[in-house]
């Protein structure tokens, strides 16, 4: 898809993400978007857009990246690169090569192709709970040394390291993110949260400590509303900085749990608050039962190293530097009204889009890997449509295709592949079937007969599917295989049908 001429022209890693496919919306109105995803477009909900190109790449694969980077500067001139992707795992602290890989060496990859244009600004998002929860009086600023000792604090500090030194070759900003919510949740602990406390379950009532504990939100409106201000403001800003997308007012437990009863049962619940230690060993039980039934809870012992902890910001650099505000009817003791009716009044797709978000790293990305197969086969596979198209036994079955001089035929055959991988990448089989009403069309003006333009595709499916079925890294998705060739063709072929039997001739 050729993008737009627009005055800006942004990559956008992590753009299947949360935050990711909600910036995609919002600048593809103005900008020229490049989006490194790791699912599909459809699959994340985002409508295609002149402006946006969407490609599948999987950072933890170094030659992916840099191949995709490198044919998105090859045609055009990146002015901002927001690295959103990244790994998180709520479990068992314990790194990992995922965190080595998709937070560390993907980051340092992208510093390193980056220095080869000329970029206006870099923009990486870290974490505050990068940072220590502060002592009793204190606060967290914008200088604050991202000092927490967990695996993704300690990648979110290599990377943050690694942008402080690539400023001295183009502008970068470092953006500390609280916990990102909208009116959905999509943030784990919270909806995990809200699970237990509006439900009939024994410890629906049950807080840990005196409820105290007390985390920064910020709700995804906000966040991309700090990013559009950054490229606004960016001839003002300094090199290097740091700035926290966060409330500078904690929301404690105690006042989270009243609140969300309120909202839900028309009146709120009484707190049961426990102990830290009976708490500490209530996890360990439980996590103990889950390990033996296969199942265990979203609770770790870790977790209770936080009970009645609290981590107040002070966001006064971000606000007075960038002019961005939180909106006050974005907090979360607004907001959460909002996301409470959306519970109440459409509880599958409230739950759906949270265990989405749960899962997204657990889950395999198959369209990514049939996508990436495709283009590893491209030229074999086109070669092999080229040679079955023009062997002696279809002279007379496809015989306008066998006149076409070979160097269209060979052209024609990779339209076809393009559309194909296209609606691959972008999960949306709907594209085949404009590409057959525009080919049809065409193809009644050469005077070709419907049964030689369905023939030459059914041959294109029939060589394409047999040669993924074959290859041994896609025996697992056949079916998908199935899905996006097979049936994707066939939807071209009725569409072709449709055309030769209503257009007059």
């Amino acid at each position: 898809m050729g993008l737009q001429n627009t005055n800006k022209t942004v990559l956008i890693t992590g753009a299947s993400g949360f935050i990711g496919r909600h910036l995609v919306k919002h600048l593809c109105s103005n900008c020229n978007v490049i989006a490194f995803a790791r699912r599909a477009q459809k699959e994340v909900g985002l409508e295609p857009h002149p402006n946006l190109e969407w490609i599948l790449v999987d950072l933890m694969d170094g030659a992916q990246l840099e191949k995709a980077f490198l044919a998105a500067t090859s045609n055009y001139n990146l002015d901002f690169i927001f690295h959103l992707a990244a790994y998180y795992d709520f479990g068992d602290q314990v790194f990992s090569e995922v965190y080595e890989k998709t937070n560390i060496a993907a980051t340092q990859q992208l510093l390193e192709l980056a220095s080869k244009t000329k970029l206006k600004r870099f923009i990486f998002t870290s974490s505050l709970v990068a940072c220590k929860f502060p002592e009793p009086g204190d606060l967290v600023y914008e200088k604050s040394t991202p000092d927490a000792e967990y695996p993704y604090a300690i990648t979110k500090r290599k990377g943050e390291e690694f942008v402080e030194v690539a400023s001295q070759n183009f502008p970068c900003s470092v953006v500390r993110l609280a916990a990102v919510c909208n009116d959905w949740c999509e943030y784990e602990p919270l909806y995990h949260f809200l699970k237990i406390w509006l439900s009939d379950r024994w410890d629906s009532r049950i807080l840990p400590g005196y409820g105290l504990m007390a985390i920064p939100y910020i709700h995804v409106c906000c966040v991309i509303d700090l990013f559009a201000k950054i490229i606004e403001k960016t001839e003002q800003l300094e090199d290097f900085n740091i700035f926290l997308a966060s409330s500078d007012k904690p929301m404690p437990l105690k006042e989270l749990f009243l609140l969300s009863t309120r909202h839900y049962y028309g009146k709120e619940k009484v707190p049961i608050f426990i102990p830290k230690f009976i708490a500490r060993f209530g996890v360990q039980v439980r996590d103990l039962w889950g390990r033996l039934m296969g199942r265990r809870p979203f609770e770790r012992l870790w977790m209770t190293e936080y009970i009645d902890k609290s981590f107040p910001t002070d966001c006064s650099y971000t606000r007075n530097t960038l002019g961005w505000v939180p909106k006050a009817r974005h907090q979360l003791d607004r907001r959460l009204l909002h996301l409470i009716e959306n519970l109440k009044t459409q509880p599958d797709k409230w739950h759906r889009m949270n265990i989405d978000r749960i899962g997204r790293f657990q889950r395999n990305r198959p369209a990514l890997i049939l996508a990436e197969e495709m283009v590893r086969m491209h030229e074999a596979l086109v070669e092999k449509v080229f040679q079955t198209i023009r062997s002696p036994y279809n002279k007379s079955r496809l015989s306008f295709y066998q006149k076409m001089p070979v160097e269209d035929l060979r052209w024609y055959i990779n339209v076809v592949y393009n559309h194909l991988l296209t609606s691959v990448r972008h999960g949306d089989r709907s594209i085949m079937i404009t590409f057959a009403r525009d080919l049809s069309h065409r193809r009644m003006e050469e005077a070709v007969s419907l049964e030689e333009l369905c023939g030459a595709l059914t041959d294109t499916r029939d060589v394409i599917t047999h040669g993924l079925y074959n290859n041994p890294k896609l025996v697992s998705i056949k079916l998908l295989v199935h899905d996006y060739i097979t049936l994707a063709i066939q939807l071209a072929i009725d569409e072709i049908k449709d055309v030769y039997e209503n257009v007059p001739r």
